[in-house]
Parts: C-alpha cells; sequence; structure tokens
C-alpha cells in the first residue's frame, strides 16, 4: 500500500491515510507473505500532534558529546551544525516531522564553553524510551538537496554499549543521503573493534524508477538473526549477512570476537537528524540553501516472524587478522608492479585478473578512483611513458581524483620507504597514502602525506614504520583532488621495505613524550619546519601553503596566518608525530600561548591517519596576554605513533593573524 504514496503527492489528509491503514490492516490480520504471517506493529509515531512526543522522542542539543572524561566536537565527523529544540529547527506540523537546518550564526555551547556556530539544525532519538532487537523500522521520508547536507535515519545501540564503544556494538545506518547526490543514498552497517579499530561495509544505491531524495519514499530495514535487508519503497535494495564484533584493541585473532550475531543481536534505538558539513558530502558552499527541511511522515516498528529464530553458524568472514595470499615482490624488492607504466599487456608478469586504466595502454595494476572530481590520463610519450593525470574537475576533496594501486603485501614491524618521480604543469600539492581498503577502516599505515609538487622532475621519497596487523590488500594512493586543474606526471615508482619498524621512541630526558619542547634543536632524520631552525621534530601544514609562515625566537614559536580560511580549523596546523601512548593511561599536556588578538583553537592529541580518533580534543582560547594551557586525558588505544595538534585556521574569511606557543610538555601521570 505504501508504494502508492512514494513521489512528491501525498494523502488529502493524515486522517485519512490513517483510517485507510486501519481498514488494510483489518483486511490483512491472518494473511500470509510467503508463508509467514504479516509484520505485526509493535511502536509508531504518526506525528498527529501539535508537538514532538516526549514520551517517545528526546532532542539532542549541542555539536559534540562526552566520550568518558572527553569532549568530541562535531559529533565525530567534523559537523558544522549545532542541534537545538527550537521550533525553527525542531516541529510538528501537518502531520509531519519537521526537522530544519538553518544557516545564520548562533551562540551555543561547546564542552561547557560558549561557542559560535554558522548553522542550527535538531537530532532526535528514542533511546530510553524505545529500542528493540530485531523487526521491520519503516519510515516514510522526504530529504532536502544540497551540497554539505546530510539527512540520516539510523540505529544505534541502547546504552549501556553491549559489546564496547563504538562500532564493537554496531550501527545501523537505514537511510543516509548526500545532498550533493541527490540520486543515491547509503545504506551501511558499522561494526568490528572498538573505535579507531572499527570497520563497516555497505551499498550506494540509486532511487528505484529514477526518483530522487527530495521526494518522498519509504525506507526500511527488515532486521532478523544473521541478516539485516534494506528497502526503498518497497524495493529489496541492499542485504548483508556477515559481521562481527571484537574485543581487544586492536583485536588480534578469532579469540577475540564475541559470539555470533554479535553484535547485531541486542536491543538498539532510533536516531533522525539532517546534519550539516563535515567527512559524509563536506562543507556548504554558496548553492547550498539557507534553510533546508527533512520531513518525515511516519515512523513504525513491527515485530517479523522469524526473528526468534537461530542466527545459524558464523558465515566465513575476513577479519584483519585473517591471512592472505600476498602477491610477491619484485625480484628487487619493489612491491608494486609496472612501476613505470611499461608492462604491455602480452607481459608474462601481468595476470588476466590485473586491473587497468581505462583508455591507458600499459596500465596494469592501476586503478582511477573518483568521486566528484574528473581527469584524462594517458602514457606521455614525450616524458618517457610517465602517466599524465591531466585535472579538468578538482572535486572538492584530496581522493576526487585518486590513482593508486592496491595489492601490496605490508608486513608488521616493517620499515618501508615510498619513492616515486613527480611534477606539475603548475605548482600544486597532493596527499600521498599507504594504507587499507575498507576491511582495514581505510587506515593510513603512512599517515596522510602533503607533497608539494613543483614545475621540475624531482623524486619524492616518504619512510614510515608498519604498525598495523600484516595487510596482503594495502593500497598506494595518489590523491590528486582539491588542488585545482592541469596535468600531473607520476613515475618510477617504488615501495620497498628498508628495515625494521623502530619501536616506540622514549621520553625526552626529563619525561617530556614531545621532543624539542624548546625549539632549540636541528636534527637531519628530524628536519622540522621547512625553513625554519630550532624546529626539528616539528611539522606546519596549511592547505594554501603561501598562508602559513613559521618563526622561532627566544623558544617560542610563532605561527603568522594571513588571509585565513576557517572552513575547517585543520587547515591550520602545528604537529609533532611518534608520540608514544598507552591505552588507559592518563597524561596531561600543558603549554604557554599567546595571539595577536582573541583566538580559540583547536587542541588535539590523536590518531596520525586512519580515523583520525581524538584521545583528546579541546580548545585553547588565546589572548594577547600568554596564558598556560592544561588537559588531562586518558588514552583510548594504545599508540606508539600518536600525534599533537594545534589547530589554528580560526576566525572570520580573510583575516590575518599571529598564534605563538612554548613550553609543551606531555607526560604520563603516575
Amino acid at each position: 500500500m505504501n508504494s502508492s504514496l512514494k513521489g512528491p503527492t501525498r494523502p488529502a489528509t493524515h486522517a485519512a491515510r490513517l483510517f485507510t491503514l486501519a481498514v488494510t490492516a483489518s483486511l490483512l490480520a491472518g494473511c500470509t507473505r510467503s508463508g509467514a504471517t504479516e509484520p505485526q506493529a509493535v511502536w509508531q509515531d504518526e506525528f498527529n500532534g501539535t508537538s514532538l512526543s516526549s514520551a517517545r522522542w528526546t532532542p539532542q542539543i549541542g555539536n559534540g558529546f562526552m566520550s568518558g572524561s572527553e569532549y568530541v566536537s562535531g559529533w565525530g565527523n567534523n559537523e558544522l551544525e549545532y542541534y537545538t529544540d527550537r521550533p525553527e529547527n525542531l516541529r510538528v506540523e501537518n502531520g509531519e516531522l519537521v526537522i530544519t537546518a538553518r544557516r545564520g550564526a548562533y551562540q551555543g555551547t561547546a564542552n561547557g564553553q560558549p561557542a559560535s556556530f554558522d548553522w542550527t539544525s535538531a537530532r532526535v532519538r528514542t533511546a530510553g524510551k524505545f529500542s528493540r532487537t530485531y523487526g521491520k523500522f519503516e519510515i516514510r521520508a522526504k530529504f532536502p538537496t544540497g551540497k554539505g547536507l546530510w539527512p540520516a535515519i539510523w540505529l544505534l545501540p541502547e546504552e549501556p554499549n553491549p559489546y564496547g564503544v563504538w562500532a564493537a556494538s554496531g550501527e545501523i545506518d537505514i537511510a543516509e543521503g548526500w545532498g550533493s547526490k541527490p540520486t543515491e543514498l547509503a545504506q551501511t552497517l558499522h561494526y568490528g573493534g572498538q573505535w579507531p579499530n572499527n570497520v563497516y561495509s555497505g551499498n550506494t544505491v540509486n532511487f528505484p524508477n529514477g526518483g530522487t531524495m527530495d521526494q518522498w519514499h519509504t525506507y526500511a530495514v527488515e532486521w532478523t538473526p544473521g541478516k539485516i535487508q534494506w528497502f526503498i519503497d518497497g524495493q529489496l535494495t541492499s542485504e548483508k549477512t556477515g559481521w562481527w564484533s571484537a574485543r581487544g584493541t586492536p583485536p588480534t585473532s578469532d579469540a577475540d570476537l564475541h559470539a555470533w550475531p554479535a553484535p547485531f543481536d541486542k536491543p538498539f534505538h532510533l536516531l533522525l537528524n539532517l546534519a550539516v558539513g563535515g567527512n559524509f558530502d563536506g562543507n556548504p558552499n554558496a548553492s547550498t540553501p539557507d534553510t533546508a527541511e527533512m520531513r518525515v511522515d511516519y515512523v513504525r516498528v513491527y515485530g517479523l516472524t522469524g526473528e526468534t529464530a537461530s542466527a545459524g553458524t558464523r558465515p566465513a568472514m575476513k577479519y584483519p587478522w585473517t591471512p592472505a595470499v600476498a602477491r610477491p615482490a619484485q625480484p628487487d624488492g619493489n612491491l608494486v608492479f609496472n612501476e613505470s607504466f611499461d608492462w604491455a599487456d602480452t607481459d608474462p608478469r601481468v595476470t588476466a585478473d590485473a586491473s587497468r586504466l581505462n583508455g591507458v595502454t600499459q596500465s596494469a595494476y592501476w586503478t582511477l578512483f573518483r568521486s566528484d572530481g574528473q581527469a584524462t590520463l594517458s602514457n606521455d610519450a614525450a616524458a618517457g611513458k610517465a602517466l599524465k593525470v591531466d585535472i579538468t574537475n578538482p572535486g572538492s576533496v584530496n581522493y576526487a581524483v585518486q590513482v593508486r594501486q592496491d595489492g601490496l603485501n605490508l608486513e608488521t614491524g616493517g620499515k618501508y620507504e615510498v619513492s616515486f618521480d613527480a611534477w606539475a604543469q603548475t605548482a600544486r600539492p597532493m596527499m600521498l597514502k599507504v594504507g587499507g581498503g575498507q576491511d582495514r577502516g581505510y587506515a593510513a599505515y603512512s599517515g596522510e602525506q602533503t607533497l608539494q609538487l613543483g614545475t621540475a622532475k624531482e623524486r619524492k621519497t616518504v619512510t614510515f614504520d608498519m604498525k598495523a596487523t600484516t595487510d596482503a590488500a594495502t593500497r598506494l594512493e595518489f590523491n590528486l583532488g582539491n588542488a585545482g586543474t592541469g596535468p600531473v606526471w607520476i613515475d618510477n615508482v617504488v615501495v620497498k621495505r628498508v628495515g625494521n619498524a623502530a619501536g616506540a621512541r622514549p621520553p625526552a630526558a626529563d619525561g617530556n613524550l614531545l621532543y624539542n619542547a624548546a625549539f632549540t634543536q636541528d636534527s637531519p632524520a628530524h628536519p622540522g619546519i621547512t625553513g625554519v631552525p630550532g624546529t626539528a621534530y616539528w611539522t606546519t601544514w596549511s592547505n594554501v601553503p603561501e598562508r602559513l609562515t613559521t618563526s622561532v625566537s627566544g623558544g617560542t614559536v610563532t605561527l603568522n596566518v594571513k588571509d585565513v580560511d576557517p572552513a575547517n580549523n585543520w587547515h591550520v596546523q602545528l604537529n609533532q608525530t611518534d608520540v608514544p601512548l598507552t591505552a588507559g593511561k592518563s597524561y596531561t599536556l600543558t603549554f604557554k600561548g599567546r595571539a595577536t588578538d582573541a583566538r580559540e583553537v583547536a587542541v588535539v592529541v590523536g590518531e596520525n591517519g586512519g580515523s583520525y580518533a581524538r584521545y583528546l580534543d579541546k580548545t585553547a582560547a588565546l589572548s594577547a596576554t600568554e596564558q598556560t594551557f592544561t588537559y588531562t586525558f586518558t588514552a583510548a588505544a594504545t599508540n606508539p605513533a600518536a600525534q599533537l595538534q594545534i589547530l589554528g585556521a580560526v576566525g572570520t574569511p580573510g583575516s590575518s593573524y599571529g598564534l605563538s606557543f612554548r613550553d609543551f610538555r606531555l607526560v604520563q601521570n603516575p
């Protein structure tokens, strides 16, 4: 019956629809579908009243949440919105729940401190009021479109999380929409180990019958032991029958697994929200509407015949510790095949299943991925058959144009070197990454390395320690998006093991886990900030390099920011990597800081790559008077190569300022 309601047209009145439902339900009582009784309603909200039912829903307020004693801003996704329960953002009218995202200055709080936000929206959940294990969850909704809008209908485990913190206890995303891609929808499961050792699997699907997200659609999941199915307008669009949950940080063997079908065998509650910006669809741009509405006609939950059946035995699955068939290195030790783009398809080293770049000869083993970018690829005979990547649309993220090779075998405990020739028609940055695929949560074993390309051919070299579980399906990525148009050339690519990884570096003589805290040292092995003496072990970064200059004087490092781009505070960074931390241990960070005028910067200690998990995520309110800042946190994971970051892209677009810091100290507490 609901399929007749899809599209922009809705019934004449909400009451009329309820009457029709009641009649239809009475006619269907006792009928069968494939030999099973029809789903039986157990919970619903038709949004008949004039306000949101407090017996069913709780609005969430703010721009983040507490994880233990730490505040996680941006809801862990760098989201921009501040959730409120104001009528401007959350109301019930004409039998519908309306969640409105609004552009406009709003004064809220972050970790108990006043903070300003450019977007507001709403997020509601049934936690503590309704949750269920198994069943059919059906929601009829209409999503807005526009770059950076992120409507979502999803399920989280009822607290306390039965198998540990996210995502070991699971997450079911019924429907997530990219505002910039109105014909597509994400249907996803999150599971695995505790963050940051989580993984996910899912599908990107198109709406049936050429539909788009700004039309009315019925979204549903049918969840039974060992099987989860997704539907749009009654049409099956996705199915998952394999997942896992494990203890241990990180989990290392089958012995760490919780019993099948964990984590999707415990009660979950519902969430409805409209996020703005962040990791999913990027941030809004000038084309994004100033107001956008997510409308929900109803939410209904049904019991299913078969939901009490056994899940059966655990299906065969691949885990991070599952041995994999490794592709051997070449005789010279190079893990990259066809490193100079000159292997003919008839070469005996080219297997039948080797990937290729469309339209590019001699490109076996290479792959092109594009999100919203465009590029033309070719062998450039004038450049010795180097791969030429002519970028015609750079897209909105660095992986919008990604040239990569999969299948490199990296072993735990190895030190690896990546080297290659590269140049560009116009000087520009690129991001190099050696890391895992989807089943490894896209972890960055090398970290995400931003390299500057000049107009002359130059050999680039990056070394790193492989500290993750051995991965025979490692990916080498050249990420060329979001950095301008024009040609880039790549050639003579080598990835080799060059020794053994170093153990976690010891504290400095005074117990400080941060090296060169006084900004007085130089080291050829750790050269520091380019052109700035006394900065060994430290680095800076800006998305537009010419906007940031750095100097050191009297033990104080100063970041001079010109014409800031404040879309994300991480567009200006002061970093130190290879900081060793141990899970469960308490640490205290102190430093002195000031600014040319009042500026609130982010203070982060966390993972360098992968999910960029943050063990410490705080702010420092700098003023023209130097102050001492102190933070205490507990490490969520053992990480011998964590990083300290000061994130300083703050203020109004185009503003200029200086940030000064000294006397950094990070110590483990007794």
